[in-house]
Order: structure tokens, then C-alpha cells, then sequence
């Protein structure tokens, strides 16, 4: 991957706490760059995003050097960062099966994970 730089917003309502979470669990897996109050700035390059879905206000998905992030504003978690090395593992770290689906179907029209032989609507727990 060449070296890009990626950019995780924050909410205008951040607290410390979320800050420095969203730093520290970005860091963990990408060389943090550049912080303003409303950005982190790190080694990566943004692969997709997702709107408003259950109680996450948003979601980010980068493709890092060493695999790839999910990183999310749960409005009653705070800030959640998750890390794989095979992107189809990311949708599996969120409980909420609505969750999962959203960053599947990105993941698939990003073109990050191959196509899908499943007719639509034929996954586990649909009617």
C-alpha cells in the first residue's frame, strides 16, 4: 500500500474520552499522522462509509498496512475501532445483524470483497 493518508471525523460533540480512544485504538494499527479537534489523521486509505444504522452515527472502513479498520461512532458506546486482516472478517466484529449487513453490502460495492453467489435477500434470518 502506498503511504496515504486517511482522515477519521470526529462528532462536534466529541469528548476527551472519545478523542483519545479514537486516537489510541487507530494507533494501534496505523501510524497516526495529524489531529485536529474534529479529525485523526493516520497512515491508510479510506475504503467506504456508512450512514446512520442502529445507534452508530457513522462508520468508516481503511484499508491500512497491515489489513484493515472499521472505525465507528456508536452514540452509546462512544468510539470503536476494529481491526482483520481479511476484510471479510470487519462486519463480524458488530453484534447487530443490520450492522453486519451494512458493512457487507459496502465492502461488496467498494469492490474489497468478491461479488456474492447468494441471491438477494436469501442471507441467514431474512424472510
Amino acid at each position: 500500500m502506498t503511504s496515504e493518508i486517511a482522515e477519521f471525523p470526529l462528532p462536534a460533540d466529541v469528548t476527551d474520552d472519545e478523542r483519545a480512544t479514537a486516537k489510541r485504538e487507530l494507533g494501534k494499527h496505523a501510524r497516526i499522522v495529524g489531529e485536529e479537534p474534529r479529525v485523526i489523521r493516520f497512515e491508510g486509505r479510506l475504503i467506504g462509509q456508512t450512514g446512520p444504522v442502529w445507534h452508530l452515527q457513522y462508520t468508516r472502513l481503511y484499508a491500512v498496512p497491515n489489513g484493515y479498520l472499521v472505525a465507528a461512532h456508536d452514540l452509546h458506546e462512544g468510539i470503536k475501532v476494529v481491526f482483520a486482516t481479511d476484510p471479510k472478517e470487519l462486519p463480524d466484529a458488530f453484534k447487530n445483524e443490520t450492522v453486519r449487513e451494512f458493512l457487507e453490502d459496502e465492502l461488496l460495492f467498494r469492490k474489497i470483497t468478491g461479488t456474492t453467489t447468494e441471491p438477494a435477500g436469501s442471507r441467514t434470518g431474512r424472510e
